[in-house]
């Protein structure tokens, strides 16, 4: 019998009288589904805020208002104004596994994107259970709440809620306009809508069966990053309680010079580039005015943005409303007692995006440029290293995530907080684990950390059992703030002794992968 209560109703927007989990909340009725014949209850594309259109756009986002209505959550929502990199990545991927490009769906996008997603084992609005939101990557530039990895039955049948939440990406998030009202926002629209579906999950999340006081935010890449940066941002105080941050990237902020040589704040960096933008869909190379701006098409915006600013990496930026600080000025200068943190990052970050042409020579260029002065140390290390894309790998995942993780880290656990590292180096087996694209690459980690393997990938009992293990580590996290519980392996607190947790071909604890290179970071770090 379900666990869930379930309503027959009979409306326009349904034809005929269905067995589907309702629920009141915010004025109307969600009319969800029961995932695949499981009682794990899916409410899909539920609107936390109104479309972000014409006055709207690039705007703070304005809480959602139904009018005692009837909706029909069953079909996730339009994702937000993106290129297909990712998709093609995904169907790359297919095709590396021998299968065909089409086994991945069509993405459809649209600028009224602001929804989310909810995956419940009980609609008991006294059941308080841990609450676990999830913030997708994709540079903050690309990718969806719903992404095929990302749907949240497989750890809802381990008794938690979940949520997913879309956000504005690239130039419709992350941009800038000097001509902006203060009072509406000025920048990290994006991250703003993530304050926002964090605000509409607290407020409701117990109609689901959620404890709006015990929610975990948890991220890969771009959404770990972002969610750092919640974590010291006065507006999100107290909407979650701890995070997961799985390969955090960005962990400061993008430098860039003006024609004099001296370093642009972020701010002026996203303001720039919203003048750029006007001038560019300009007919007379005067640049649009802001209200012009809001009148061109999303997909004009788009296609003419990703011209050009093709490869702009988008960081929150220091707006001095939502950010005040960078985040790594934020790491070493706040109070970290309250923070209780699982962070970790993939053997194999960068290595698909290594030239196949690597040689030793680019190895000792690159060594330079990252560890500069101490660069003969930072060479030495890899010295047993026959492949020079994986010395390169090794470099930027050092620098770029697996060290500043550690740093994170040690910082919390140093202050009294609470932090676990963890390191996913397990490769699939079969053919396609040869290809360069597949190791430990970036998001590898995700099908495990939902349970949720596509049928195309191999997957055998050592992936189900490490899946299972990382799972409860998860869920455990997310119940007691610590990863620990029965029947599984033991995962020590990082500290000086810098001990991970290895999700390998088996779950064990190991020393530090890199502590000659994150000895030479560390070092770099306090110099500055």
């Amino acid at each position: 019998m379900r666990k869930i209560l379930v309503l027959c109703l009979l409306t326009v927007s349904i034809i005929g009288c269905q067995q589907d989990p309702s629920v009141f909340v915010n004025n109307q009725t969600l009319v969800g589904n029961f995932h695949e014949d499981t009682e794990i209850a899916a409410f899909l594309g539920v609107p936390f805020a109104e479309p972000p259109l014409k006055d709207l756009r690039w705007h703070k986002p304005v809480a959602f208002k139904a009018k005692n209505s009837v909706r029909n959550a069953q079909q996730f929502s339009s994702a937000c104004m993106q290129k297909m990199g990712i998709l093609e990545w995904y169907r790359d991927l297919a095709e590396i596994f021998v299968n065909d490009r089409n086994v991945v769906s069509d993405l459809v996008t649209d600028e009224d994107c602001l929804y989310l997603n909810i995956w419940t084992p009980t609609l008991d609005s006294s059941a308080n259970l841990p609450v676990m939101v999830y913030i997708h990557g994709g540079s903050n530039d690309s990718g969806w709440s719903f992404e095929p990895n990302y749907h949240g039955y497989g750890l809802a049948e381990k008794n938690v809620v979940v949520v997913s939440i879309a956000y504005r990406l690239g130039g419709f998030g992350f941009l800038s306009h000097p001509d902006l009202d203060k009072s509406n926002g000025i920048a990290n629209f994006g991250l703003w809508d993530q304050i926002a579906g964090l605000q509409w999950i607290k407020d409701h999340i117990d109609q689901f069966g959620g404890n709006p006081d015990l929610i975990t935010a948890f991220g890969e890449s771009a959404g770990a990053q972002d969610i750092l940066a919640l974590m010291f941002a006065a507006p999100a105080k107290n909407l979650f309680r701890q995070a997961i941050l799985q390969s955090n990237a960005g962990f400061g902020l993008p430098e860039e010079t003006d024609g004099n040589g001296h370093v642009k704040s972020s701010i002026t960096n996203e303001q720039d580039r919203g003048i750029a933008l006007a001038k560019s869909l300009s007919k007379n190379n005067i640049p649009l005015s802001l209200n012009e701006l809001r009148e061109v098409s999303a997909s004009d915006i788009l296609m003419k943005y990703h011209e050009i600013f093709p490869n702009y990496y988008h960081s929150p930026a220091v707006d001095n409303q939502l950010i005040k600080t960078a985040t790594w000025t934020d790491i070493h200068q706040s109070d970290l007692s309250h923070m209780k943190v699982i962070i970790g990052t993939n053997a194999d970050e960068y290595y698909a995006n290594t030239p196949e042409e690597s040689n030793q020579e680019m190895v000792k260029n690159i060594t330079s440029m990252l560890f500069k002065e101490e660069s003969e140390i930072a060479f030495n290390a890899l010295k047993d290293e026959s492949d020079p894309r994986n010395s390169i790998d090794r470099l930027y995942t050092a620098d770029g995530m697996l060290c500043p993780s550690e740093v994170l880290a040690e910082r919390i656990t140093s202050d009294n907080g609470n932090s676990w590292v963890y390191y996913f180096n397990r490769i699939r087996e079969g053919a396609a684990a040869q290809h360069p694209m597949i190791r430990a690459y970036h998001g590898a980690e995700l099908p495990y950390v939902f349970n949720t393997h596509d049928k195309w990938m191999t997957t055998n009992e050592v992936d189900l059992k490490i899946t299972n293990i990382i799972t409860d580590y998860w869920i455990n996290f997310a119940k007691t703030g610590d990863p620990n519980g029965e029947n599984i392996p033991t995962w020590p607190m990082f500290n000086t002794d810098n001990l991970v947790q290895s999700f390998g071909n088996n779950v064990r604890t190991i020393p530090s992968t890199e502590p000659i290179l994150c000895k030479l970071y560390a070092a770099r770090d306090n110099k500055s």
